[in-house]
Protein backbone atom coordinates (compact mmCIF):
# COMPACT_ATOMS: atom_id res chain seq x y z
CA UNK A 1 0.00 0.00 0.00
CA UNK A 2 0.79 3.40 -0.91
CA UNK A 3 1.17 6.10 1.76
CA UNK A 4 0.14 9.54 0.45
CA UNK A 5 1.79 12.35 2.00
CA UNK A 6 1.39 15.59 2.49
CA UNK A 7 3.01 19.12 3.64
CA UNK A 8 0.61 21.42 5.61
CA UNK A 9 3.20 22.08 9.03
CA UNK A 10 3.14 25.30 10.80
CA UNK A 11 3.07 28.67 8.51
CA UNK A 12 1.04 26.72 5.85
CA UNK A 13 -1.85 28.92 3.74
CA UNK A 14 -4.69 27.86 5.40
CA UNK A 15 -6.30 27.61 2.35
CA UNK A 16 -3.61 25.47 0.66
CA UNK A 17 -3.57 23.23 4.31
CA UNK A 18 -7.18 22.85 3.06
CA UNK A 19 -7.35 21.88 -0.40
CA UNK A 20 -4.54 19.10 0.44
CA UNK A 21 -6.35 17.76 3.30
CA UNK A 22 -9.49 17.67 0.95
CA UNK A 23 -7.67 16.27 -2.12
CA UNK A 24 -5.72 13.83 0.50
CA UNK A 25 -9.33 12.53 1.06
CA UNK A 26 -10.00 11.82 -2.52
CA UNK A 27 -7.65 9.56 -2.86
CA UNK A 28 -7.19 8.12 0.31
CA UNK A 29 -7.87 7.57 4.06
CA UNK A 30 -4.53 8.05 5.75
CA UNK A 31 -1.83 10.87 4.91
CA UNK A 32 1.25 11.43 6.39
CA UNK A 33 2.54 15.30 7.23
CA UNK A 34 6.08 15.84 5.96
CA UNK A 35 7.19 18.33 8.25
CA UNK A 36 5.60 16.76 11.93
CA UNK A 37 5.35 13.19 10.76
CA UNK A 38 1.83 12.89 12.23
CA UNK A 39 -0.15 10.94 10.23
CA UNK A 40 -3.82 12.53 9.19
CA UNK A 41 -7.03 10.06 9.33
CA UNK A 42 -9.47 11.04 6.84
CA UNK A 43 -12.40 9.01 6.48
CA UNK A 44 -15.72 9.08 8.54
CA UNK A 45 -15.60 6.14 9.24
CA UNK A 46 -12.07 6.26 10.98
CA UNK A 47 -12.26 8.86 12.65
CA UNK A 48 -15.10 8.47 14.17
CA UNK A 49 -13.90 5.22 15.47
CA UNK A 50 -11.07 6.84 16.47
CA UNK A 51 -12.26 9.30 18.53
CA UNK A 52 -13.68 7.09 21.01
CA UNK A 53 -11.55 4.32 20.59
CA UNK A 54 -9.64 3.57 24.45
CA UNK A 55 -6.43 3.14 23.00
CA UNK A 56 -6.08 6.89 22.47
CA UNK A 57 -5.85 9.51 24.66
CA UNK A 58 -5.89 13.61 23.82
CA UNK A 59 -3.50 14.34 21.93
CA UNK A 60 -3.23 18.04 23.70
CA UNK A 61 0.06 17.34 25.81
CA UNK A 62 1.88 15.23 23.14
CA UNK A 63 1.65 18.11 20.91
CA UNK A 64 2.86 20.60 23.48
CA UNK A 65 5.49 18.27 24.38
CA UNK A 66 7.13 17.85 21.11
CA UNK A 67 7.73 21.71 20.87
CA UNK A 68 10.33 23.33 22.30
CA UNK A 69 8.48 25.00 25.02
CA UNK A 70 10.76 26.81 28.12
CA UNK A 71 9.92 25.81 31.55
CA UNK A 72 7.28 27.84 33.65
CA UNK A 73 4.20 29.25 33.99
CA UNK A 74 2.97 28.48 30.81
CA UNK A 75 3.85 24.56 30.86
CA UNK A 76 2.77 24.46 34.34
CA UNK A 77 -1.07 26.01 33.38
CA UNK A 78 -1.40 23.94 29.99
CA UNK A 79 -0.34 20.57 31.51
CA UNK A 80 -2.50 21.47 34.55
CA UNK A 81 -6.08 22.12 32.77
CA UNK A 82 -8.82 20.09 31.81
CA UNK A 83 -7.69 20.11 28.04
CA UNK A 84 -4.56 18.41 28.83
CA UNK A 85 -5.84 16.29 31.58
CA UNK A 86 -6.74 12.20 30.71
CA UNK A 87 -8.34 9.96 33.73
CA UNK A 88 -9.67 9.98 36.84
CA UNK A 89 -8.30 13.70 36.69
CA UNK A 90 -9.79 14.43 33.45
CA UNK A 91 -13.12 12.97 34.81
CA UNK A 92 -13.20 14.92 38.05
CA UNK A 93 -12.76 18.27 36.55
CA UNK A 94 -15.23 17.68 33.85
CA UNK A 95 -17.91 16.33 36.49
CA UNK A 96 -17.57 19.72 38.57
CA UNK A 97 -17.32 21.95 35.88
CA UNK A 98 -20.47 20.52 33.94
CA UNK A 99 -22.12 21.30 37.09
CA UNK A 100 -21.57 24.85 36.48
CA UNK A 101 -21.41 24.93 33.04
CA UNK A 102 -24.94 23.32 31.30
CA UNK A 103 -27.15 24.70 28.33
CA UNK A 104 -29.86 26.39 30.43
CA UNK A 105 -26.81 28.60 32.00
CA UNK A 106 -25.93 28.91 27.65
CA UNK A 107 -29.32 29.98 26.87
CA UNK A 108 -29.79 32.58 29.47
CA UNK A 109 -26.77 34.47 27.17
CA UNK A 110 -28.91 34.50 23.81
CA UNK A 111 -30.45 38.07 24.83
CA UNK A 112 -26.61 38.82 25.25
CA UNK A 113 -25.63 37.46 22.28
CA UNK A 114 -28.30 38.97 20.51
CA UNK A 115 -27.38 42.61 21.60
CA UNK A 116 -23.84 42.27 20.83
CA UNK A 117 -24.38 40.83 17.09
CA UNK A 118 -27.23 43.51 16.44
CA UNK A 119 -25.20 46.13 17.88
CA UNK A 120 -22.04 45.17 15.91
CA UNK A 121 -23.97 44.88 12.70
CA UNK A 122 -25.57 48.25 12.80
CA UNK A 123 -22.77 50.10 11.72
CA UNK A 124 -22.99 48.05 8.72
CA UNK A 125 -26.52 49.21 8.01
CA UNK A 126 -26.24 52.21 8.80
CA UNK A 127 -22.78 52.80 6.76
CA UNK A 128 -24.08 50.47 3.84
CA UNK A 129 -20.80 48.50 4.01
CA UNK A 130 -18.50 47.18 6.48
CA UNK A 131 -16.52 44.04 6.89
CA UNK A 132 -18.20 41.42 9.11
CA UNK A 133 -15.32 39.29 10.04
CA UNK A 134 -13.98 42.85 11.98
CA UNK A 135 -17.44 43.29 13.06
CA UNK A 136 -18.17 40.12 14.66
CA UNK A 137 -15.11 38.63 15.42
CA UNK A 138 -15.22 40.01 19.46
CA UNK A 139 -18.84 38.61 20.25
CA UNK A 140 -17.23 35.01 21.62
CA UNK A 141 -15.05 36.35 23.96
CA UNK A 142 -17.52 38.99 24.91
CA UNK A 143 -20.50 36.88 25.74
CA UNK A 144 -18.09 34.57 27.68
CA UNK A 145 -17.02 37.39 29.71
CA UNK A 146 -20.72 38.12 30.46
CA UNK A 147 -21.04 34.50 30.93
CA UNK A 148 -17.95 34.45 33.69
CA UNK A 149 -18.85 37.76 35.50
CA UNK A 150 -15.94 40.17 34.26
CA UNK A 151 -16.54 43.77 33.75
CA UNK A 152 -17.28 44.74 30.18
CA UNK A 153 -14.61 47.57 30.24
CA UNK A 154 -11.47 44.45 31.10
CA UNK A 155 -13.61 42.52 28.09
CA UNK A 156 -10.66 44.25 25.54
CA UNK A 157 -7.91 42.31 28.18
CA UNK A 158 -9.23 39.36 27.45
CA UNK A 159 -9.43 39.44 23.56
CA UNK A 160 -5.98 40.46 23.28
CA UNK A 161 -4.71 37.41 25.91
CA UNK A 162 -6.93 34.90 24.44
CA UNK A 163 -5.64 35.55 20.74
CA UNK A 164 -2.07 35.12 21.76
CA UNK A 165 -3.42 32.05 23.47
CA UNK A 166 -5.16 30.73 20.66
CA UNK A 167 -2.40 28.49 18.97
CA UNK A 168 -1.77 26.47 22.04
CA UNK A 169 -3.83 23.57 20.85
CA UNK A 170 -1.78 23.24 17.65
CA UNK A 171 1.60 23.58 16.39
CA UNK A 172 3.07 26.98 16.99
CA UNK A 173 6.20 29.14 15.91
CA UNK A 174 8.48 29.96 17.62
CA UNK A 175 6.88 33.34 17.83
CA UNK A 176 3.45 32.31 19.09
CA UNK A 177 5.23 30.20 21.61
CA UNK A 178 6.90 33.58 23.73
CA UNK A 179 3.54 35.30 23.13
CA UNK A 180 1.23 32.44 24.77
CA UNK A 181 3.83 32.86 27.66
CA UNK A 182 3.49 36.48 28.26
CA UNK A 183 -0.26 36.14 27.71
CA UNK A 184 -1.41 33.69 30.27
CA UNK A 185 1.09 35.14 33.54
CA UNK A 186 -2.21 38.68 32.96
CA UNK A 187 -4.76 36.11 32.23
CA UNK A 188 -4.38 34.02 35.03
CA UNK A 189 -3.12 36.59 37.63
CA UNK A 190 -6.70 38.63 36.48
CA UNK A 191 -8.41 35.50 36.76
CA UNK A 192 -7.06 34.62 40.56
CA UNK A 193 -8.33 37.60 41.36
CA UNK A 194 -11.46 37.52 40.25
CA UNK A 195 -11.87 34.21 41.82
CA UNK A 196 -10.92 35.73 44.94
CA UNK A 197 -13.29 38.70 44.75
CA UNK A 198 -16.08 35.98 43.71
CA UNK A 199 -15.44 33.95 46.53
CA UNK A 200 -15.83 36.72 48.88
CA UNK A 201 -19.37 38.23 47.18
CA UNK A 202 -20.67 35.52 44.95
CA UNK A 203 -22.39 36.39 41.84
CA UNK A 204 -24.74 35.55 38.97
CA UNK A 205 -22.34 34.21 36.46
CA UNK A 206 -19.77 31.12 36.09
CA UNK A 207 -16.99 31.55 38.52
CA UNK A 208 -18.87 31.54 41.30
CA UNK A 209 -20.50 28.58 40.23
CA UNK A 210 -17.38 26.56 39.71
CA UNK A 211 -16.93 28.34 43.24
CA UNK A 212 -19.62 26.41 44.32
CA UNK A 213 -19.76 23.36 42.26
CA UNK A 214 -19.12 20.37 44.55
CA UNK A 215 -19.08 16.58 43.99
CA UNK A 216 -18.88 14.21 47.09
CA UNK A 217 -17.11 17.11 49.64
CA UNK A 218 -14.54 17.77 45.98
CA UNK A 219 -13.93 21.25 44.72
CA UNK A 220 -12.38 23.06 42.23
CA UNK A 221 -9.05 24.74 44.23
CA UNK A 222 -8.45 28.44 43.59
CA UNK A 223 -5.48 27.70 41.00
CA UNK A 224 -7.59 25.02 39.46
CA UNK A 225 -10.54 27.60 39.38
CA UNK A 226 -8.63 30.60 37.43
CA UNK A 227 -6.85 28.11 34.99
CA UNK A 228 -9.96 26.70 34.15
CA UNK A 229 -11.61 29.97 33.32
CA UNK A 230 -8.65 30.33 30.89
CA UNK A 231 -8.78 26.72 29.60
CA UNK A 232 -12.77 27.65 28.88
CA UNK A 233 -12.33 31.38 27.38
CA UNK A 234 -8.94 30.16 25.54
CA UNK A 235 -10.80 27.12 24.17
CA UNK A 236 -13.62 28.76 23.04
CA UNK A 237 -12.55 32.11 21.83
CA UNK A 238 -10.75 31.67 18.43
CA UNK A 239 -12.78 27.93 17.66
CA UNK A 240 -16.11 30.07 17.88
CA UNK A 241 -14.80 33.03 16.57
CA UNK A 242 -13.17 32.17 13.24
CA UNK A 243 -16.20 29.29 12.78
CA UNK A 244 -18.04 32.78 12.73
CA UNK A 245 -15.74 34.25 9.64
CA UNK A 246 -16.25 30.78 8.32
CA UNK A 247 -19.98 30.61 8.90
CA UNK A 248 -20.51 33.85 7.23
CA UNK A 249 -18.81 33.38 4.24
CA UNK A 250 -20.86 30.06 3.46
CA UNK A 251 -23.97 31.93 3.51
CA UNK A 252 -22.80 35.10 1.88
CA UNK A 253 -21.71 32.35 -0.89
CA UNK A 254 -25.19 30.55 -1.09
CA UNK A 255 -27.59 33.92 -1.08
CA UNK A 256 -30.99 31.45 -1.62
CA UNK A 257 -29.53 29.71 1.67
CA UNK A 258 -30.23 33.59 3.20
CA UNK A 259 -33.64 33.79 1.65
CA UNK A 260 -34.85 30.51 2.92
CA UNK A 261 -33.87 31.20 6.51
CA UNK A 262 -35.44 34.69 6.40
CA UNK A 263 -38.81 32.66 4.96
CA UNK A 264 -38.43 30.40 7.45
CA UNK A 265 -37.06 31.04 10.79
CA UNK A 266 -37.23 27.42 12.30
CA UNK A 267 -34.57 25.97 10.55
CA UNK A 268 -32.16 28.48 12.45
CA UNK A 269 -30.53 25.30 14.00
CA UNK A 270 -30.28 23.61 11.39
CA UNK A 271 -28.68 26.19 8.58
CA UNK A 272 -25.96 26.10 11.88
CA UNK A 273 -25.09 22.75 11.94
CA UNK A 274 -24.58 22.97 7.93
CA UNK A 275 -22.14 25.94 7.85
CA UNK A 276 -20.39 23.86 10.43
CA UNK A 277 -20.16 20.53 8.49
CA UNK A 278 -19.99 22.56 5.28
CA UNK A 279 -17.05 25.35 5.74
CA UNK A 280 -15.50 24.56 9.54
CA UNK A 281 -12.75 27.04 11.30
CA UNK A 282 -11.11 23.55 13.19
CA UNK A 283 -10.24 21.25 11.10
CA UNK A 284 -9.38 18.61 13.20
CA UNK A 285 -8.86 17.21 17.01
CA UNK A 286 -5.39 15.76 18.32
CA UNK A 287 -4.68 11.85 19.63
CA UNK A 288 -1.77 10.69 21.94
CA UNK A 289 -1.91 6.53 20.57
CA UNK A 290 -1.44 4.76 24.37
CA UNK A 291 -0.01 1.49 22.57
CA UNK A 292 0.49 0.61 19.02
CA UNK A 293 -1.92 0.09 16.62
CA UNK A 294 -2.37 0.13 12.74
CA UNK A 295 -4.38 2.76 11.16
CA UNK A 296 -5.08 2.25 7.42
CA UNK A 297 -2.13 0.95 6.97
CA UNK A 298 0.14 3.33 9.07
CA UNK A 299 1.88 1.84 12.20
CA UNK A 300 1.50 3.99 14.74
CA UNK A 301 3.73 3.36 18.06
CA UNK A 302 2.96 4.09 21.63
CA UNK A 303 3.03 7.77 22.46
CA UNK A 304 2.81 8.84 18.66
CA UNK A 305 0.24 11.43 18.16
CA UNK A 306 -2.46 11.45 15.08
CA UNK A 307 -4.60 14.32 13.86
CA UNK A 308 -7.97 13.09 13.38
CA UNK A 309 -9.56 15.00 10.62
CA UNK A 310 -13.32 15.80 11.34
CA UNK A 311 -13.01 18.35 8.25
CA UNK A 312 -12.73 15.62 5.69
CA UNK A 313 -14.73 13.15 7.96
CA UNK A 314 -17.84 15.58 7.52
CA UNK A 315 -17.51 15.36 3.75
CA UNK A 316 -16.61 11.81 3.40
CA UNK A 317 -19.36 10.77 0.65
CA UNK A 318 -19.67 7.46 2.01
CA UNK A 319 -21.76 9.26 4.80
CA UNK A 320 -23.05 12.67 3.57
CA UNK A 321 -25.36 12.36 0.81
CA UNK A 322 -23.70 15.20 -2.00
CA UNK A 323 -21.36 15.86 0.54
CA UNK A 324 -20.04 19.33 -1.54
CA UNK A 325 -23.17 20.83 -1.73
CA UNK A 326 -24.28 23.41 1.14
CA UNK A 327 -28.02 22.11 1.94
CA UNK A 328 -29.38 24.56 4.82
CA UNK A 329 -32.10 21.77 5.81
CA UNK A 330 -30.03 18.97 5.77
CA UNK A 331 -30.26 17.98 9.20
CA UNK A 332 -33.70 18.66 9.72
CA UNK A 333 -33.68 14.75 8.40
CA UNK A 334 -34.04 12.71 11.06
CA UNK A 335 -31.98 10.33 9.30
CA UNK A 336 -28.83 12.93 8.70
CA UNK A 337 -25.63 11.59 10.18
CA UNK A 338 -23.94 12.96 13.36
CA UNK A 339 -21.42 15.87 12.71
CA UNK A 340 -17.82 15.05 14.23
CA UNK A 341 -16.91 18.78 14.70
CA UNK A 342 -17.33 18.69 18.32
CA UNK A 343 -15.11 15.59 18.80
CA UNK A 344 -16.29 12.75 20.71
CA UNK A 345 -15.39 10.50 24.02
CA UNK A 346 -14.33 11.74 26.76
CA UNK A 347 -12.85 15.20 24.96
CA UNK A 348 -16.17 15.79 23.44
CA UNK A 349 -16.19 19.38 23.31
CA UNK A 350 -17.75 20.94 26.74
CA UNK A 351 -18.52 24.31 24.91
CA UNK A 352 -20.34 23.14 22.09
CA UNK A 353 -24.04 24.78 23.15
CA UNK A 354 -21.89 28.17 23.70
CA UNK A 355 -20.78 28.08 20.63
CA UNK A 356 -23.56 26.52 18.89
CA UNK A 357 -25.68 29.51 20.84
CA UNK A 358 -23.75 32.47 19.55
CA UNK A 359 -23.28 31.18 16.26
CA UNK A 360 -27.09 31.08 15.75
CA UNK A 361 -27.64 34.65 16.68
CA UNK A 362 -24.52 35.49 14.59
CA UNK A 363 -26.21 33.87 11.51
CA UNK A 364 -29.92 35.21 12.57
CA UNK A 365 -28.06 39.08 12.63
CA UNK A 366 -26.68 38.28 9.29
CA UNK A 367 -29.87 36.71 7.70
CA UNK A 368 -31.94 40.18 8.62
CA UNK A 369 -29.10 41.89 7.57
CA UNK A 370 -29.09 40.26 4.11
CA UNK A 371 -25.56 41.74 2.58
CA UNK A 372 -23.96 40.83 -0.30
CA UNK A 373 -20.30 40.01 -0.45
CA UNK A 374 -18.36 42.73 -2.26
CA UNK A 375 -15.47 41.09 -3.81
CA UNK A 376 -14.78 37.46 -5.68
CA UNK A 377 -14.50 34.51 -3.03
CA UNK A 378 -11.00 33.23 -4.40
CA UNK A 379 -9.75 36.82 -3.49
CA UNK A 380 -10.23 36.27 0.35
CA UNK A 381 -7.35 35.58 2.21
CA UNK A 382 -7.42 33.05 4.96
CA UNK A 383 -6.12 33.56 8.19
CA UNK A 384 -4.82 31.08 11.17
CA UNK A 385 -4.91 31.48 14.80
CA UNK A 386 -6.16 27.78 15.50
CA UNK A 387 -8.81 27.56 13.96
CA UNK A 388 -8.81 28.79 9.91
CA UNK A 389 -11.14 31.54 8.75
CA UNK A 390 -11.19 34.14 6.31
CA UNK A 391 -9.41 37.28 7.02
CA UNK A 392 -12.02 39.91 5.52
CA UNK A 393 -15.61 39.74 4.44
CA UNK A 394 -16.15 43.19 2.67
CA UNK A 395 -20.41 43.59 2.51
CA UNK A 396 -22.69 46.00 1.34
CA UNK A 397 -26.28 45.88 2.07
Amino acid sequence: MTIQHINIGPGTDPKVGRNALFAAARAGTVAIDDDTGVPYVLDNARVKALLIDKRLVGGGRAIFEMQDIPLGRFPDWYLGIMFTAEGPEHSRMRRLVGKAFIPRAMDGLRPIAAALVAERLDSIRNEGSGDLVAALSDVPTAVMCALLGVPAPDVPRFIAWVDDLGPIFAFMTAEQIVAAASAINGLLDYTLDLRDRRHDTPADDLISALIAAEEDGDRLTREETAAMVANLLVAGHDTTASQIGCTALTLLTHPDAIAELRADPEILEAVVSETIRYEPSVSFTGRMARESLDVGGVACAAGSVLVLTTMTANRDPAVWVDADSFQPRRFLAADAPRMLSFGGGPHHCLGAWLARMTLEEVVRGVGALNPRLTVAPDEIEWVQVLGQNPARLPVSV
